[in-house]
């Protein structure tokens, strides 16, 4: 009977013994274009199996994909979750072999899960650093062209243009339809505005175009739009797309792939391209050459307003020569200059109205 108390004694105190559980965590960063590695341990006191099946549970997560986030003193890098699968039962047995034996620590039996797209996929790629943003405002438009724009960058958002490819906008975008989920909107025809499926696409492509001109990729084919719209300040960097024949395309000649972000925030689109930045851009403009004053202002009846609503959709703008001029310095010497001219139309302010209230009689 002695013996049989001292040894569950023994037992008890064992139980309520903290010990350590100690877990080693990994953690990568892509910074100014390096990946950096780091591992680390860190300590939790455990004093009960209890307390271990809690931590255990805590501990397990699931892998997070790559993604570029900013920060002030940083700039733009990398940051990934890897994720971490500790099996409580062998954790449980690491902890009961601690207690036994009279350590004061035990590491947790974890396994390492990578992310799909991780860190050291992308660093292959070359997709290391922020090479060119463009950014646009969209404030004032309707709700079906945020709708539109918004379907549009979606996606978009986390296409790879592989090295030496070219990339065509409309066939990235794909179909523009109502099947696709785009809605009615107001769209430029020629010299009129019309109701059509994917208002506010353009406003993506425009993005888009800022991106890689800022980048200084390649521009193989640009459209600017019949006129200035607000939407585009500054005037000469706006790129329209209609397909099947206006397309907007660029050529990816850096040394590795790039990666394509699309972001919301508030009213500003933002678009990103992210590879491995080779070069230098600068740029002077818009120069206007010539100018030509605003078009009257334009009222059309939109059905789907409530009777006597009067809405601003777009605001007069004169017609204008522009020239934006781009320089592309890179690593190895080279110097390319480019000018990209467009050609404007005087425009003149948009008012929506609802249709025309009923008669009394007829409200009866």
């Amino acid at each position: 009977m002695l013996k049989r108390g001292l040894s569950l004694g023994v037992l008890l105190g064992l139980a309520l013994a903290q010990v350590e559980a100690r877990f080693v965590v990994y953690d990568r960063l892509l910074v100014g274009g390096e990946l950096r590695e780091y591992v680390g341990t860190r300590i939790f006191p455990v004093a009960t199996e209890d307390e271990l099946r809690a931590l255990v549970a805590r501990l397990n997560r699931r892998p997070k994909d790559a993604r570029f986030v900013y920060q002030k003193d940083r700039g733009w890098y990398g940051v990934e979750k890897v994720g971490y699968r500790i099996e409580v039962g062998k954790a449980l047995a690491a902890y009961r072999r601690a207690l036994a034996y009279g350590r004061s620590s035990f590491y947790l039996p974890e396994a390492v899960v990578p992310p799909r797209r991780s860190l050291e996929s992308l660093y292959r790629r070359g997709i290391r650093q922020l090479v060119g943003e463009g950014v646009t405002d969209f404030r004032g438009s309707s709700r079906n062209r945020v709708w539109n724009l918004r379907l549009a960058a979606r996606k978009l958002d986390g296409l790879v243009i592989p090295r030496g490819a070219t990339f065509s906008f409309l066939k990235a975008l794909g179909p523009v339809d109502e099947k696709a989920g785009y809605r009615q909107g107001y769209v430029i025809l020629g010299d009129r505005t019309e109701k059509g499926v994917g208002g506010g696409v353009c406003q993506v492509s425009t993005t888009v175009f800022r991106a890689a001109f800022f980048a200084g990729l390649p521009i193989l084919e640009r459209h600017p739009h019949s006129y200035q719209l607000r939407y585009y300040r500054p005037s000469g960097l706006d790129a329209t797309v209609y397909g099947p024949w206006v397309d907007l395309k660029f050529q990816n000649d850096t040394p590795g792939d790039l990666l394509l972000r699309t972001y919301v925030r508030g009213t500003r689109l933002y678009v990103r391209l992210f590879g491995t930045k080779d070069r230098e851009v600068g740029w002077r403009g818009p120069i206007f050459l010539e100018r030509t004053p605003p078009l009257p202002p334009r009222v059309i009846e939109d059905p789907t307003l409530p009777a006597g609503t009067r809405k601003q959709v777009d605001w007069p703008a004169p017609g204008a020569r522009v020239r934006v001029v781009r320089t592309v310095r890179y690593a190895d010497g080279r110097q390319v200059q480019r000018a990209f001219t467009s050609v404007y139309k005087p425009w003149g302010a948009i008012y929506l109205i609802g249709p025309p209230a009923a008669p009394p009689e007829a409200r009866r």
